[in-house]
């Protein structure tokens, strides 16, 4: 027996992804912008697992508010971003001479919704 469903291109999301950008700033791509939820509104609290040391991946978690700790979403034309400059640099990220991306996985632990963002290699 066969049963196929057939797609529609128009709910296609994208490349859900993020580009760390020369100047220190990681930009969102369209399907990201989607996934995310994305606006001039949006807040996250941005982390790094501290438990292990092999973990190079960056980890985003929606809050809303003006914590100090809350990275603000901006935006440039069609595309959002957020500046993340100091933290690549004390991970030492070399940001400046190599394209650095990240695909970006929603993901919960212990009841907490984040998204995982996955490094390229």
């Amino acid at each position: 027996m066969l049963k196929l469903e057939f797609k529609s291109p128009q709910s296609a999301t994208g490349v859900v992804k993020a580009t760390v950008h020369k100047s220190g700033k990681l930009g969102f791509s369209s399907g990201a912008a989607k996934v995310l939820s994305l606006s001039t509104d949006s807040r996250f609290k941005v982390a790094v697992n501290t438990a292990d040391e092999e973990d190079k991946n960056l980890y985003l978690v929606g809050s809303e508010g003006d914590d100090k700790e809350l990275f603000k979403v901006s935006k440039a034309g069609q595309y959002y971003f957020i500046r993340i400059k100091h933290i690549l640099d004390e991970m030492g990220v070399d940001y400046r001479d190599g394209r650095i991306i990240y695909d970006i996985v929603n993901e919960e632990n212990e009841g907490m919704k984040y998204y995982k963002l996955v490094r390229r290699k």
